[in-house]
């Protein structure tokens, strides 16, 4: 079952805001200060697809991944999973959707626990949530540790007794085991050697193939996200500022955080050429961001309007979205529009 719109998983108009400040007040000068991880971002993931949410560390991704595994509770917003409304669920809806959807961590030293066997650490999720016998429980733990590349007998072993990528195909086996729906990827090769990565990748791709899964990648490096990807979400700063299909976006970067993303990325061969962009100036503080386009302060080319503004989300192509200032985006003043339409001209 999926929702009206073909998703999987929907998210509208999510939030996350931390209080934060220090003192007795809990804030500066008595006044509540918030710290605005993600604000207000829409995405939709189709059935047996992957999404990539790609942005710097502390532009809000690993915090929308938190909120779909309901490990933070959104400040605002809804998320929709088979159409259903997860956030409002009673509690035996709230379990199946727990069970259906699963994560894979970026640290397979740090999420795995030391001093349990693998066999008790896949075959947990089973012994909570399913009426398996201990037998058929061994034996479901023996045929996903299969799955991921192991042998049954390793079931016996504890965690320090594997290399890295080896805990990696744990951690997979782990989240396979309810049979899960949605995967959440929280940068899952990024603490693995060069070597190892594209096998995870490769294993990762094949699993999806072989069960319908579908997948929302966290992750910073773009070659991962080019190689796994259907659709590619760019956050900056809690908001979503780019959004396409993987080669519309590496192909045709509109937005200029997007383009000093993969101006900044190696190039996949030594003698490509490829056009670099500079990032240049300050990220702004998420507690006390632009009050328009949270791009203000690193934009070549802003006007006085920009600050009085709002954003806008501008439709470049069926299927690929830039968010700017209104004011940019209507009167075709920012920088990056021409890129868009060559034939416009720019209003000065």
């Amino acid at each position: 079952m999926t929702s009206e719109s073909g998703a999987l998983l929907q998210i509208k108009n999510l939030k996350k805001h931390f209080h934060v400040g220090g003192g007795f007040l809990g804030g500066l000068g008595g006044q509540k200060t918030y710290l605005k991880a993600v604000d207000g971002i829409d995405l939709e993931i189709e059935p047996g697809t992957t999404y990539g949410l790609v942005g710097e560390s502390g532009c809000g991704k690993s915090t929308t991944a938190k909120m779909v595994l309901m490990l933070e509770e959104p400040t605002d917003g809804e998320i929709y999973f088979e159409g259903q409304d997860a956030l409002n669920m009673n509690r035996e809806g709230r379990k199946n959707y727990k069970s259906s959807v699963q994560a894979v961590f970026q640290d397979p030293w740090a999420s795995l626990n030391p001093r349990m066997r693998v066999e008790n650490i896949i075959g947990e999720p089973l012994e909570i949530n399913t009426t398996l016998s201990r037998k058929e429980i061994r034996t479901k733990v023996g045929d996903l540790l299969e799955e991921v590349g192991l042998q049954p007998y390793q079931a016996g072993l504890y965690p320090h007794e594997f290399s890295g990528g080896q805990r990696q195909r744990i951690g997979v086996a782990r989240s396979l085991a309810l049979n899960p729906k949605l995967i959440v990827l929280d940068e899952p090769v990024s603490a693995l050697d060069v070597s190892i990565r594209a096998q995870i990748m490769n294993l990762l791709m094949d699993l999806q193939k072989e069960h319908g899964l579908t997948y929302l990648l966290i992750a910073h490096h773009l070659a991962t996200v080019r190689y796994m990807c259907d659709k590619i979400g760019v956050m900056y700063l809690g908001h979503m500022v780019e959004e396409a299909t993987t080669d519309e976006l590496f192909d045709n970067p509109t937005h200029p955080y997007t383009q000093a993303l993969i101006g900044a990325a190696l190039p996949y061969h030594p003698d490509d050429e490829k056009e670099e962009s500079i990032l240049e100036g300050e990220v702004p503080s998420p507690i006390d961001p632009p009050s328009c386009c949270s791009y203000i302060p690193n934009c070549p080319e802003t006007f006085a309007e920009c600050n009085d503004n709002v954003v806008a989300t501008k439709t470049v192509s069926p299927g690929h979205t830039v968010g700017h200032c209104a004011h940019c985006v209507d009167h075709y003043g920012c920088y990056w529009f021409p890129r868009v339409n060559p034939n416009i001209e720019r209003n000065q």
